[in-house]
């Protein structure tokens, strides 16, 4: 590309959460930049509060429409970035790996395999092998480590540049008091607002819970566990945003309780990811994070405030969904962790007891996690500093001109 003309960069994302929105919004307000989104129903982003109060304005592409794959091709971009998914075919001369969420289940190597083989076919290059068309994105020393001891990365194809959405979490684009008109139920900034923010990732809420749909195991134990804890928060005098994943993560009748669980109580709001993207907005209203070890969790220590992880107990025989073909199954095969279950920002709690406890000393101590969420992102993420986007510009456009390792 030309030194002089506008970085065209594709981003390819599975939902515009996390780094994918943080680098999108950044891209997208740039003059040296022209941005393409490819998401799975991205219009949604459009009446979010990111959009309605923060001013993204970026070019969407649904990708289950029938023009994405031509509308993808005619923008000629420099560079492809992308989270989750592989693209279906190549976009641009160079592509970037971008992190989805820095969690603490680790990628099977199942999986794995498929990255590498996808990347393959896209680029003609391995990226365990070097390459001058691939880079991955990483968040620290740590992180880095990971993708080339774990993943196999080439060592020059993994640049340290940081966690991009905690630029929004530190200078965000909206007021947290502007945030009433998305959720009705809750009293904006004067109580105590509990966001508990469940993975879908262990198919129930412990994990160790649920060994696959159609399972002999019933749903009411992880259910009454979320009305424990909701009512927890409620007799507290506080409130709670329940962030669900996609619909299409959980067992039909898991969800049923889960709503029936929740219907008709105070001062509780429920949405899912894939109806209402914008998560920053979780994130700004949460005083207490309560989560099942979502990659989530992370952001939210930017904040300092507290958190409670549900971990599975040391004698728990851990199981993890995966949507293979549009169903949910159960897979026990190549589980690893990327980082300890116990090795968190927050409190821990292996049982309902221990969560409730945890839960009520949260409330009653805003400061009780600052410390250890401080020190779990310093051993973990470069530059919190608010120029994380800004720095991955920058190795985008010395990518993209080909003067890259």
């Amino acid at each position: 590309m030309s030194p002089d003309r506008p970085l065209r960069v594709l981003l390819w994302a599975t939902t515009l959460q996390g780094e994918s929105l943080a680098v999108a919004w950044h891209l997208s307000r740039r003059a040296d930049c022209e941005l393409l989104v490819v998401a799975r129903r991205p219009e949604r982003v459009r009446t979010e509060p990111i959009a309605a109060l923060g001013g993204f304005a970026a070019e969407l592409v649904d990708r289950d429409a029938p023009d994405c794959d031509a509308r993808a091709r005619a923008f000629a971009a420099d560079v492809v970035l992308f989270d989750n998914h592989v693209p279906l075919r190549s976009y641009a001369p160079r592509m970037v790996s971008l992190w989805h969420g820095l969690g603490w289940k680790a990628r099977p190597r199942a999986d794995l395999r498929t990255y590498y083989r996808e990347v393959a076919r896209v680029i003609d290059d391995d990226p365990r092998d070097p390459s001058s068309r691939f880079l991955a994105q990483c968040y620290g020393r740590r992180d880095r480590d990971w993708r080339t001891d774990a993943w196999d990365l080439d060592p020059a194809s993994c640049r340290i540049v940081g966690m991009p959405m905690s630029d929004l979490l530190l200078a965000p684009p909206y007021r947290r008091e502007d945030l009433a008109p998305w959720y009705p139920e809750l009293e904006i900034g004067g109580r105590t607002t509990v966001l508990i923010s469940l993975t879908w990732h262990f198919g129930r809420i412990f994990p160790g819970s649920w060994s696959g749909p159609g399972d002999a195991t019933p749903v009411a134990p992880d259910v009454a566990l979320l009305r424990s804890l909701v009512d927890t928060a409620l007799e507290h005098d506080g409130q709670v945003l329940l962030c669900l994943h996609d619909r299409a993560r959980y067992e039909p009748s898991f969800l049923a309780a889960i709503e029936a669980a929740m219907r008709g109580l105070p001062r509780v709001h429920v949405k899912h990811k894939d109806e209402r993207p914008d998560n920053l907005a979780d994130l700004l209203l949460a005083d207490v994070m309560v989560t099942n070890l979502s990659s989530f969790a992370a952001y939210h220590y930017v904040s300092g405030r507290p958190s409670v992880h549900l971990v599975p107990r040391a004698d728990a025989e851990v199981t993890f969904a995966r949507m293979r073909r549009g169903r949910l199954e159960s897979r026990r095969d190549d589980v690893d962790w990327m980082n300890a279950p116990t090795d968190t920002g927050g409190l821990v709690a292996r049982d309902e007891p221990e969560a409730v406890a945890a839960l009520r000393t949260a409330m009653i101590d805003p400061d009780c996690c600052r410390r250890r969420a401080q020190h779990w992102l310093e051993r973990r993420v470069h530059g919190l500093d608010g120029a994380t986007c800004e720095r991955l510009f920058g190795v985008l456009r010395e990518f993209a001109l080909g003067d890259a390792a």
